[in-house]
């Protein structure tokens, strides 16, 4: 069969929808079927090429409007699969207008209600409205990655039969293989030290400026992996600028690594070796980087607000605060640096809490919502 991903952003722009899109593209052509990428083209990036035997077409950002419904119709795919929201009104006009292509809609996460302090943009009221508009647009069948944002489609007025969730995977073989010491070669880390880690991008949505501010005097050395957002590209502001003057301001700022972009390669290694991660998130549709930390062994610490606590259960394999709760984080931190009972009880259950959510079971999960419509 033909499969369709059409997606604002893709390869090699990292984040945790371009991610889903390229494992499950793979994932689809090591089966024996073709899948072809359809989105926006990026500077240095070519209109044309095969990545994994998976076809990428990347047109303007008009074109994602006006010209991928063209495409779809001349390919004759078996199903179409998008994630894009430049695409939302020409591909749901598309679904009503020919019936025989399954578009299904795939909504990572609804920024409604906080979207201005998520993303750092001024007057996102106006979004929101846009956002609610573009998510009730009609579709064959939707897909969210989370419980959470099922129930949030279902407030808005979607069809509940027609959402189907399909948590996203977590690449379990790559995490937990080293003996953790690469974060404290690399960045001269003093051995009796404990580390924070952070992965995320550098924005307010994802909370590194609590981290920060909660962590300023605790005796341990903080993280941060990620790239700083351009606005231009993916519309999200960057806070690196405001992060490095609050550690100057804190006088923290040997204590606070700015790592930056890392290779793929690396991630694994700096997961190794944390002590604790923590991503004290304003919102996570899933919460892709806390899976990887926990695969890696890593309790984690974050807040109780959205899908968070579909992955990290209390008292279990990590510690939950209370959204925007800065003497709460400050706590739980504290908890996990001094509390070495704590610490063992939690890290024994990171592993097998996540091993539901391997890339195999998401696949297999999204193909099973594929055979409903196809």
């Amino acid at each position: 069969m033909k499969f369709i991903h059409v997606t604002d952003l893709a390869y090699p722009h990292i984040g945790g929808v371009e991610y889903v899109v390229m494992k499950y593209s793979s994932m689809q052509t090591k089966e024996g079927h073709r899948a072809i990428v359809i989105t926006s083209k990026l500077p240095g990036t070519r209109k044309n090429e095969s990545i994994e035997k998976v076809r990428y077409i990347r047109l303007p950002k008009s074109g994602m409007i006006t010209k991928t419904p063209f495409i779809i119709k001349k390919e004759k795919p078996s199903l179409v699969h998008t994630h894009s929201y430049l695409s939302a009104v020409s591909l749901s006009f598309l679904w009503k207008v020919h019936r025989k292509i399954p578009i299904l809609r795939h909504i990572h996460d609804v920024y409604i209600g906080k979207l201005e302090e998520y993303t750092g943009w001024e007057g996102s009221k106006l979004y929101e409205k846009l956002e609610k508009y573009l998510i009730s647009l009609d579709y064959t069948g939707y897909i969210t990655p989370s419980n959470y944002t099922k129930k949030r489609l279902i407030e808005i007025g979607l069809d509940k039969d027609r959402i189907h969730v399909v948590h996203p995977g977590v690449d379990l073989h790559k995490f937990g293989k080293s003996d953790g010491t690469y974060a404290r070669k690399k960045h001269k880390i003093p051995e009796n030290k404990k580390i924070i880690g952070f992965v995320g991008r550098l924005s307010t949505g994802k909370g590194p400026q609590f981290l920060i501010e909660a962590a300023k005097d605790l005796d341990a050395y903080i993280i941060l992996i990620g790239p700083n957002p351009d606005p231009k590209t993916s519309g999200i502001v960057g806070i690196e600028n405001e992060l490095r003057e609050m550690a100057k301001k804190y006088n923290i700022e040997k204590r606070v690594i700015f790592a930056g972009k890392v290779k793929d390669w690396e991630l694994p290694l700096y997961y190794d070796s944390f002590d604790i991660f923590c991503l004290p998130s304003l919102s996570e549709g899933f919460g892709m980087s806390i899976a990887e930390a926990l695969a890696s062994g890593k309790p984690v610490v974050s807040l109780r607000t959205t899908a968070i606590p579909e992955i990290v259960k209390h008292g279990y394999n990590g510690l939950l605060a209370e959204p925007k709760n800065i003497k709460d984080l400050r706590k739980k931190l504290e908890a996990l640096l001094t509390d070495d009972s704590l610490y063992n009880r939690l890290s024994k259950n990171t592993r097998k809490s996540v091993e539901q959510f391997s890339w195999e079971n998401s696949y297999k999960t999204l193909m099973r919502v594929y055979s409903k419509y196809l």
